[in-house]
């Protein structure tokens, strides 16, 4: 099974001159030992470039392959230039520093004798790897290397084939706003 972006609608592009070209950066963290976890970063492409406030674009785009433990985080990135977040080093950085968040996570509920497979472990592993998203994109992100535009990070929920979900990405900072319909396929 597969988690896909079923479409992307802008409710409002970002204050920056001309389009948005979005991004998003997936983690998929496993819940069960040894705590795989996996991070790629979508897009733009033509599916998520060019937007405007107001347009969808309804382009299938798969962004991870599902297990029915696993915490799905989503981070949506607006690209100003180049894309910051690419290349086998920066993705290479960004994979071992949200590895080793999740599975220290994981591990603290282990040493607890807590399920790790419980709402409250999710919950804390999701909330472990948005922050460290965030820092990372404050590094990554950021003069002299970037300048690309963290919109928002949200945790897709949906863990069933058929399912559907749709996540409001929204950033006061960058007066930007997107509806994102995932679906498991």
């Amino acid at each position: 099974m597969s988690l896909v972006v079923d479409k992307i609608k802008c409710i409002e592009e970002s204050n920056e001159i001309g389009a948005d070209d979005i991004y998003l950066i997936v983690f998929r963290g496993r819940t069960v030992a040894p705590f795989e976890s996996n991070l790629a970063s979508i897009g733009p492409g033509s599916a998520w470039s060019d937007f405007d406030t107001g347009e969808t674009h309804h382009t299938d785009v798969t962004i991870a392959k599902t297990q029915a433990d696993a915490v799905y985080a989503v981070m949506m990135v607006e690209k100003d230039m180049g894309k910051d977040i690419s290349g086998v080093e920066v993705i290479g950085a960004w994979k071992a520093q949200t590895d080793l968040v999740w599975k220290s996570i994981m591990m603290g509920f282990v040493a607890a004798g807590q399920p790790t497979s419980s709402n409250s472990a999710k919950a804390a592993g999701f909330a472990g790897i948005k922050n460290a998203l965030n820092g990372l994109a404050s590094l990554y992100m950021s003069f002299p290397k970037g300048n690309d535009d963290v919109i928002d990070v949200k945790r897709v929920t949906i863990t069933s084939l058929g399912q559907a979900q749709t996540i409001r990405f929204r950033s006061d900072a960058e007066d930007a706003t997107y509806d994102v319909t995932f679906k498991h396929v």
